[in-house]
């Protein structure tokens, strides 16, 4: 039964924010078959409603690599472009996360390749044994809002070239695997006991560090040639223990490669609801009870290729799934961080119903051809039926419970909210299983 229509749709925002909805976005420059297989996780669900996009001319992308010659990052008929010019300061760095590097150890590239693609490159991976271990600390301050890595020191390293290495120790935060997630230690030279005391650090709230796993790997640096693997560890930020801040050692290990399945999360998005019952504003109005959605932003979006991405969120109210369910919010375009603005207005409600709908908005990366599901959000009661009838769609996490029982105990008011984008969204159809 379909109990709820798509009303009004209002948009608010600034024409200056953003360019519009309607102008189709030009997709990310491709690798040019550079990237090594390993490097591209599963790639998210296609969304066909947006295959009658119009080709455009795909526009160069610059992205920051770092000014060393980072060899373990670069496939063979890669080369740093030297003739560019450096950064002017650390206002040019992306927002999502700040570097522990001076603005001018980076370099410009003209091409989706470089530093990005260093965590699951074809390297030299496997040439020398694994061994040794690293001493780090982990702290988080809430003041600055800041994670900080402390590299103390490693011990009995691997010897890269003629009884020596010359090794420095590089993080990311999964599942983040592009140059904004990638910071680096100095290189030490002719030591497989190097000490480094060093900070690397990230700006990142904590609920956002919590979705992601520390990689910390040490490598051997050549100049003249390709980089060495030395060794690495991961630290899931989800069960580390963070009233522990004492240096400890950990065992390097061989590498191995990340599941797409560990990408819980994509981002975040802010957003506010509330349900007006019918009559409640006066004079008979509104004459049937209505859900309204204020989405108003995306926060630090894992981008699934290249440093900036194009985004829209699009909404539905289940159990309708029809096109007079759906609506969709413009393109925000080139950034991690998009400001939506919108407001989404469904109406045909009585307080009952809301017991057995769901509101479902998800993320998508707008491309040219087509659009690729980043992740969602359900806001329901999280009972798996609707209407007595089982559905897969009813799977709502705690968190998003927590907020629809808020919106139904508090009609007329606005309910704020942040959620993680989760990857986990079940596909919408009946549970129901064949006799």
């Amino acid at each position: 039964m379909v109990f709820c229509r798509s009303l009004d749709t209002v948009d608010t925002h600034s024409p200056a924010q953003t360019e519009e909805a309607a102008q189709v976005s030009a997709c990310p420059a491709l690798l040019n078959g550079t990237a090594d297989p390993q490097e591209s996780a599963a790639l998210p669900c296609r969304d066909p409603e947006e295959l009658e996009s119009v080709s455009q001319p795909v526009p160069t992308v610059s992205v920051q690599l770092d000014f060393e010659s980072d060899l373990d990052s670069l496939s063979d008929n890669n080369t740093l472009d030297q003739s560019k010019p450096s950064p002017s300061g650390p206002s040019e760095l992306p927002s999502l996360l700040s570097s522990s590097l001076p603005a001018r150890s980076l370099q410009s590239n003209n091409s989706l390749n470089g530093s990005m693609m260093s965590l699951f490159s074809s390297g030299e991976f496997g040439s020398l044994e694994v061994k040794g271990s690293i001493l780090f600390a982990l702290h988080y301050d809430s003041h600055k809002g800041e994670f900080q890595i402390k590299v103390s020191r490693c011990q009995d390293l691997a010897e890269a070239k003629k009884q020596r290495s010359d090794p420095y120790v590089k993080s990311y935060l999964l599942p983040d695997k592009s140059s904004h997630s990638k910071r680096k230690t100095s290189v030490k030279k002719k030591s497989i006991n190097p000490v480094f005391d060093e900070t690397l650090k990230y700006k990142i709230s904590m609920a956002d560090l919590r979705s992601r796993t520390l990689n910390l790997s040490v490598w051997h640096h050549d100049p003249l040639g390709r980089n060495f693997f030395l060794g690495e560890v991961e630290v899931a930020m989800e069960t580390w223990d963070w009233s522990d801040c004492q240096p400890a050692w950990h065992d390097l290990l061989p590498r191995t490669p990340m599941s797409p399945d560990c990408i819980s999360s994509r981002g975040r998005i802010s957003l506010a609801l509330q349900f007006i019952p019918a009559g409640s504003q006066g004079s008979g109005t509104p004459l049937t009870g209505e859900l309204h959605f204020w989405l108003k932003e995306a926060q630090n979006i894992i981008p699934t290729k290249g440093s900036t991405i194009d985004t829209f969120l699009k909404s539905y109210v289940l159990p309708d799934d029809s096109k007079s369910s759906r609506q969709k919010t413009r393109v925000v375009k080139k950034t991690l961080s998009p400001t939506f603005n919108h407001t989404m207005v469904y109406d045909g409600f009585q307080r009952e119903d809301l017991k057995e709908a769901c509101a479902e908005f998800t993320l998508w990366e707008h491309q040219t051809f087509s659009s690729l599901l980043l992740g969602g959000v359900r806001l329901s009661m999280g009972t798996g039926f609707s209407y007595g009838q089982p559905v897969s769609w009813m799977d709502s996490t705690e968190e998003e419970i927590a907020v629809w029982r808020a919106m139904i105990s508090q009609p007329g008011t606005w309910v704020d909210t942040s959620l993680p984008l989760r990857t986990n969204l079940v596909p919408r159809s009946t549970a129901t299983e064949p006799n």
